[in-house]
């Protein structure tokens, strides 16, 4: 289990989806994603990975800006280009630590379902400190006979706060618009497979439609996407997580005048979506177990400021939801 502790970032990279600690492994190889998920039922999955699910959503819906004036940041008046780093973190103190269930049933194929009786306890989710609830058994549903046991994961993370770091270029501005991009090329990390990540935002200014606004006005829309797939020698070495979700902003900002500083906020409306789809493999049977999540977040307020020193833009902020987040900024503006 410490080891998955000590490669802590990039498992939250790969937020949405279940690893159990390879110290309990069971006749299988758990040292990759693949493996893990393949002894997991699809009800105690869900559970157990909801908390991961919900600071995934928070923290890719973060730091999608940071000033709403279009156009003029610059050095070269009225267009940008922005390089740079968001580094969120998605705040985990109200994510849930156990749930309680009673039973997984699967379809193991040829008309064969197998039953996953878990202890009659809390059972811990990723986030926290629980240790495991110990084994789960599996029953064969006709005969009412147990044909295999399974280990049960403990808690993977006890953090106060989870951290996510999104690489992202923005450029503009045309007819009081600017793009951003958000870009991770299909990448190997470490134990669990590779992931991918694209995200896309277009903003559009208000306040130019607005003679002598005392302050800058936009409006933004982001659509983003993760994948996650299994390594090549995995049973799970096709995708195992489809990551998509969306948001929509207004966005407000004010520059001091005799400083570089400007201070910035707005409300946002989100939606962030998982799909999982793994196989389930014990020595009682095969079956393919699919299951969708949605992220907690669906409206954030957020405040911040950035400041400007010659080409460098640095930036903090902070929004308030279902799960708060804090984002940094750092990028070179152009």
């Amino acid at each position: 289990m410490h080891t998955l502790q000590a490669r802590l970032l990039p498992f939250l990279i790969a937020l949405a989806v279940l690893v159990v600690p390879p110290s309990q492994a069971q006749n299988r190889d758990t040292d990759e994603l693949g493996g893990a998920l393949s002894s997991i039922g699809q009800q105690y999955a869900d559970n157990y990975t909801q908390p991961i699910t919900d600071a995934l959503g928070a923290n890719l819906n973060a730091g999608l800006f940071r000033t709403a004036e279009v156009g003029g940041e610059g050095i070269v008046p009225v267009i940008d280009l922005y390089v740079g780093v968001a580094g969120t973190g998605a705040l985990t103190a109200g994510s849930p630590e156990s749930f309680q269930l009673t039973n997984d049933v699967i379809e193991a194929g040829n008309g064969r379902q197998l039953r996953i009786e878990y202890p009659n306890t809390d059972l811990p989710t990723a986030f926290g400190e629980n240790e495991s609830s110990g084994s789960a058994d599996i029953i064969d549903v006709q005969t009412d006979t147990k044909v295999d046991e399974v280990p049960l994961p403990s808690s993977l993370i006890d953090t106060p706060i989870a951290p996510l770091a999104v690489p992202q270029i923005g450029a503009g501005t045309v007819l009081g618009t600017d793009a951003q991009i958000r870009f991770l090329p299909e990448t190997s990390i470490s134990d669990y497979g590779s992931v991918s990540l694209f995200g896309l935002s277009v903003r559009h200014s208000l306040s130019q439609y607005i003679p002598l606004s005392p302050v800058n006005l936009a409006v933004q829309g982001t659509w983003q996407s993760l994948s996650l797939s299994g390594s090549d020698d995995s049973i799970n070495s096709g995708e195992i997580v489809d990551a998509s979700g969306w948001a929509l902003n207004a966005q407000v900002s004010k520059s001091v005048p005799v400083a570089p500083i400007t201070f910035y906020g707005g409300l946002q409306y989100e939606q962030f979506g998982v799909d999982v789809s793994y196989t389930f493999q014990t020595s009682a049977g095969t079956s393919t177990v699919s299951f969708e999540q949605d992220a907690s977040n669906n409206v954030r307020a957020l405040a911040g400021v950035s400041v400007t020193l010659a080409v460098i833009q640095l930036n903090v902020d902070y929004a308030l939801a279902s799960n708060n987040t804090v984002s940094a900024g750092v990028g070179i503006t152009l």
